[in-house]
């Protein structure tokens, strides 16, 4: 497949409005160093019109969470990152009665309980202790990944798509005794950017790996590859059309179809893809148009085919699993 003249051009729809939702726990934010230090560097580098940072501690000092209004933040959030020191091997008290209280029967989980599937989280966390300490020799004996499973199974449990923690190590600070304060302040700020690419990568959504799918779907059908490569990637229910075999629908009827492709052509054949526009109409939904100009040449009477195509492409990205489905795929002369 011949791809070095393609273009990608996306319209002018932006998508990159993906809303990003910090709840942030620290029971003496002001005199924290690290986790003030995060946030500050949060939000000068995250558009205001994409973050909120609610600090539970600020909000609710009597412990009185109001359960509507975080559900509906959470509603409109596409990314929840739960920002906090870990206190005795977990969060701050507050952040765990926010997590009892909102994450509600109905709401998170059980009957109904479905309205944070598919949204990202991830658990940033500040440690006070070394790296060595956090292993089976050390001071605290277990891995913070082990430390952190509950949370983990939690969030799956609430069917949100779990991201890998970030943490960082060295962020206590006792004068004279334990770390230095610009130890701290640069550990923080390392914390930070980590934190703001995540959020940038997120932000950026799907459309590049969409463009980056396209050309790897042709560079096997070049070399007609088994089918179970293409399989994987179309929707059970899959609609596609293609100049002189019509109207087809499903696993079933693409493998027909393909295999009457393997048999009449031989290998290997040249798809070269150009002028690609993807258009992203709601989230990780895209409507996908170019062109496909192919040389194969028929096994039989040995006749070449040299065809321009035009293809529209209806394809998902499932965020669970990290992969394109398609859902409809035309292609006409």
């Amino acid at each position: 497949m011949t791809t070095k003249n393609s273009t990608t051009r996306t319209n002018s729809l932006n998508r990159n409005d993906r809303k990003i939702l910090i709840i942030l726990s620290h029971p003496d934010l002001e005199n924290s160093i690290a986790n003030k230090t995060i946030i500050e560097h949060i939000k000068k580098a995250i558009p205001e019109s994409q973050l909120e940072v609610r600090h539970l501690d600020s909000l609710y000092p009597d412990y009185k969470i109001d359960i509507e209004a975080e559900q509906a933040a959470l509603l409109k959030a596409d990314f929840l990152i739960f920002q906090h020191p870990l206190y005795w091997y977990y969060t701050p008290s507050i952040l765990k009665k926010y997590f009892d209280d909102v994450m509600t029967w109905g709401f998170a989980y059980g009957t109904g309980g479905d309205k944070l599937k598919g949204k990202h989280f991830l658990q940033s966390i500040t440690l006070g202790g070394s790296k060595e300490s956090f292993t089976p020799l050390g001071y605290n004996r277990f891995s913070i990944e082990d430390i952190l499973k509950p949370m983990q199974q939690s969030i799956y449990h609430i069917q949100m798509i779990y991201n890998q923690p970030l943490y960082s190590y060295r962020n206590a600070y006792v004068p004279e005794i334990y770390n230095s304060m610009s130890e701290v302040k640069e550990n923080a700020m390392a914390h930070a950017e980590k934190l703001i690419e995540k959020i940038q990568e997120f932000s950026k959504g799907n459309k590049e790996k969409v463009g980056t799918f396209i050309h790897k779907w042709f560079s096997h059908f070049d070399r007609l590859d088994e089918n179970g490569y293409f399989i994987q990637y179309l929707h059970k229910d899959i609609e596609f059309t293609f100049p002189g075999y019509g109207n087809m629908k499903g696993h079933t009827e693409f493998n027909a179809w393909y295999y009457a492709i393997k048999e009449k052509l031989e290998v290997p054949i040249k798809h070269e893809v150009k002028n690609i526009i993807i258009e992203e109409i709601e989230r990780n939904r895209f409507d996908i148009h170019f062109q496909v100009h192919l040389q194969a040449k028929e096994k039989e009477s040995q006749k070449e085919i040299n065809v321009t195509e035009t293809e529209n492409w209806k394809l998902i990205w499932d965020e669970s699993s990290d992969r394109p489905i398609i859902e409809k795929y035309v292609v006409s002369a």
